[in-house]
């Protein structure tokens, strides 16, 4: 369970420098397409908190592939539903998405979507590392 909490203390501090970075990136292209012209401080300061406790969440819960104990597919359940859950809050409670059913509906899809591409490409990059150790061997 300590090297649980302290990787994913470790993962979670990596990519918490990313989600500000990141919504940095969207205001300045809703910047540049008109949507947004200032926000206020206050929503400012939120948003930025929530970029951070959002991306340290979903980088620490990677700390779940190294508990042993755990089969792959258990832990990839775990990590989909802790992910999903971290983004849809802060998305709620940052009004980034419409609480009503379509809209919903429609970033659980594309969450979906998007995970399952992910792992996707994940898997055949480790299959292919796999197959090139086991040529070597």
């Amino acid at each position: 369970m300590k090297a649980f909490i302290k990787t994913f203390i470790l993962h979670g501090l990596v990519a918490a420098g990313f989600g500000p970075l990141i919504l940095v990136s969207i205001y300045y292209g809703y910047q540049l397409a008109g949507k947004i012209t200032s926000p206020s401080i206050s929503e400012l300061n939120g948003n930025i908190i929530s970029a951070l406790l959002l991306a340290f969440i979903a980088g620490g819960i990677s700390a779940i592939f190294k508990v042993e104990k755990l089969p792959l597919g258990i832990a990839t359940l775990i990590d989909a539903i802790v992910l999903y859950v971290d983004y849809l809050f802060f998305y709620l409670i940052n009004d980034w998405i419409e609480k009503q059913p379509i809209p919903l509906l429609i970033f659980t899809v594309i969450f979906i979507i998007g995970y399952l591409i992910i792992w996707a490409i994940i898997y055949k990059q480790v299959k292919r590392q796999v197959q090139k150790i086991n040529q070597k061997l």
